[in-house]
C-alpha cells in the first residue's frame, strides 16, 4: 500500500477483547501501540471484513422470507455488479455518528461506506466473496459504563483498518466518499475523502489500490478480531443517506439488502428506502430477533 500524500498521521487501530480504545500518534508521528496487563486482556486488530453469510443447508446464502441476506457482520444495502452491470469505481454517503451503549460487555459498531467484499454472485458461497475491500468510515466503542471511544479510519484489505486524523464525536454528521481517478484500468489510482460536516474539518488522502469494482456498499458492521465477529455495540439508530456512486445518486431499489444475526447474539435490521431511493436507516437489536426499523431521516 502506497499512499502520495504523507501529510496525515496514520496508525493502527487495535481493540481488546475487554477494553477497546484507540491509540493517540505521539507529537512525534510514530504510532504508539496500546499495551494492557496480559492478565486482563489480550490484544487483537480489528477488520473491517468482507460479507460473512450464514448459510443454509446446500452452502447458499441463506435468505430472509423478504429475500434479503442474513449476515454474521453487515447490514445494510449493496450495489453489485452481478444485479446491475455496472463496475463500481466511486462511493459516497453521509451519516451521524451514532452513540454507543455499554452493555455488560465490551463491543464496537462501524459505519462505513466501500467497494468490494460482498458476492459474486446470488449463491454467495464462502468461495464466491469478493475479498477485495477499500473503504472508509467511523467506529463506535463501547469500552465501560463511563468509557466509549469514537474515530475515523480507512482500510484497504489485506491490510488492517489505520485511523485518520479527522476527529468525530458522536452527533456528528459524516460525508465520506471513495473515487478511482482516471479510467480505473490497470494500475488504480483512489482518493479518500471524508468531511466533518459539523466541524467543517476534513481528511484526504491517496493510495494506489487494485479493485476489481464488483460493488458498492453502504454498511453497519460488527467488526472481526483475531478469534472472531466482536460484539455490536447497541448504537440504536442510524441513517445512511445522500448515497452516491459512479458520481450520480444511487438508486438502492436496484440493491441487495442485508440483515445482521452476529454470533454474540445482537441483531441489526434495515428499514425499507428513503422516497429519494439513496438512504436508510439501521436499527440494533439485542436479541437474534430483528428489530422492526422505520426510516429516520437524517437532521
Amino acid at each position: 500500500m502506497n499512499s502520495s500524500n504523507k501529510s496525515s498521521i496514520a496508525f493502527p487501530i487495535v481493540i481488546c477483547a475487554v477494553a477497546l480504545a484507540l491509540v493517540a500518534a505521539t507529537l512525534s508521528g510514530e504510532a504508539a501501540q496500546l499495551r494492557l496487563d496480559p492478565s486482563r486482556a489480550s490484544i487483537v486488530t480489528a477488520k473491517h471484513a468482507p460479507i460473512q453469510v450464514i448459510p443454509d443447508a446446500n452452502g447458499n446464502a441463506l435468505m430472509t422470507g423478504e429475500a434479503q441476506f442474513i449476515s454474521t457482520n453487515w447490514s445494510g444495502y449493496v450495489l453489485p455488479e452481478f444485479i446491475t452491470g455496472e463496475r463500481y469505481v466511486s462511493a459516497q454517503a453521509t451519516w451521524v455518528v451514532p452513540t454507543v451503549v455499554f452493555k455488560k460487555k465490551s463491543a464496537v459498531s462501524s459505519n462505513w461506506v466501500g467497494i468490494g467484499g460482498f458476492c459474486e454472485n446470488m449463491r454467495c458461497k464462502a468461495k464466491d466473496v469478493d475479498q477485495t475491500l477499500i473503504q472508509l468510515g467511523t467506529a463506535q466503542v463501547a469500552e465501560s459504563r463511563t468509557e466509549t471511544d469514537y474515530f475515523a479510519w480507512y482500510e484497504m484489505l489485506p491490510e488492517p483498518s489505520v485511523a485518520t486524523t479527522l476527529v468525530v464525536n458522536p452527533g456528528d454528521v459524516i460525508t465520506a466518499s471513495l473515487t478511482c481517478d482516471g479510467d480505473c484500468t490497470g494500475s488504480q489510482s483512489w482518493t479518500l475523502s471524508m468531511t466533518n460536516e459539523t466541524t467543517a474539518m476534513n481528511w484526504s488522502q491517496d493510495f494506489d489500490y487494485a479493485s476489481p469494482n464488483l460493488s458498492a456498499e453502504w454498511i453497519e458492521e460488527a467488526p472481526t478480531g483475531r478469534r472472531g465477529i466482536l460484539p455490536l455495540a447497541d448504537f440504536g439508530i442510524t441513517t445512511f443517506d445522500q448515497s452516491m456512486t459512479n458520481g450520480v445518486s444511487a438508486l438502492l431499489n436496484l440493491a441487495d439488502s442485508i440483515v445482521m444475526r452476529d454470533p454474540h447474539g445482537e441483531s441489526s435490521n434495515v428499514s425499507n428506502l428513503d422516497s429519494t431511493l439513496d438512504g436508510f436507516s439501521a436499527c440494533y437489536g439485542p436479541h437474534k430477533a430483528l428489530k422492526p426499523c422505520s426510516f429516520v431521516p437524517l437532521p
